[in-house]
């Protein structure tokens, strides 16, 4: 019975020690590639909002800004649909770098888009922080003005990724102000917090075979 009780732990530590390099060699692959993410978000302040009634024929919304990270995952803006058409016609969200090229496109039908409230669009792109890009906003298709878009005094609640820019409207500077934003980011953990993981793992190998 000891011998039978022996081999057991035997079998337990052997189990132990070989998920256990297992753990550190997977943890240790995904630690240099990167492939474990927190999401970071940077948003708007609140401040006094206002609205541009109409981003449709032509009228495109640009704002400037510079990423605080790599990886943007996702941006949210603020728009209001209560008095628009949802019949046709889609949101189109663009992000140009400083050359003009365009390095992102989507859109959202306006069907989708809420009565009033924040509008997301997966963007999954790899940007250069500390560079400048253009986000562009534009109503394609509409049955009539489409969805108003909210923005702030920039003095007040600019996002970190918009200050010391504004927004053109119409290709015309908005003096002081910024475009109600929210920056979401991909961003990978940081090298001690795969410790935790390994940690964790450890201690749920030995909860389930002990």
């Amino acid at each position: 019975m000891s011998r039978g009780r022996g081999i057991l732990e035997k079998w337990r530590r052997t189990a132990v020690i070989a998920f256990g390099i297992l753990l550190a060699g997977a943890l240790a692959v995904l630690c240099v590639t990167g492939r474990i993410t927190r999401e970071v978000v940077s948003e708007s302040g609140v401040a006094y909002e206002q609205k541009v009634d109409s981003v449709a024929y032509g009228y495109r919304l640009e704002q400037d800004f510079m990423p605080q990270y790599e990886y943007l995952d996702s941006v949210k803006v603020h728009v209001d649909a209560s008095g628009c058409s949802r019949e046709q016609g889609e949101l189109q969200f663009g992000i140009l770098d400083a050359s003009g090229e365009q390095v992102f496109s989507g859109a959202v039908p306006i069907a989708e888009l809420p009565q009033y409230g924040w509008v997301e669009a997966s963007v999954h792109t790899r940007l250069a922080p500390e560079q400048v890009y253009t986000l562009i906003l534009e109503s394609v298709g509409c049955a009539d003005n489409g969805p108003k878009i909210s923005f702030v005094d920039a003095r007040l609640a600019a996002s970190a990724e918009q200050q010391a820019f504004h927004l053109v409207y119409a290709g015309m500077d908005v003096e002081h102000s910024s475009l109600q934003a929210s920056f979401v980011y991909a961003v990978p953990i940081e090298w001690y917090e795969y410790l935790t993981y390994y940690a964790f793992g450890l201690l749920l190998l030995v909860m389930v075979i002990s």
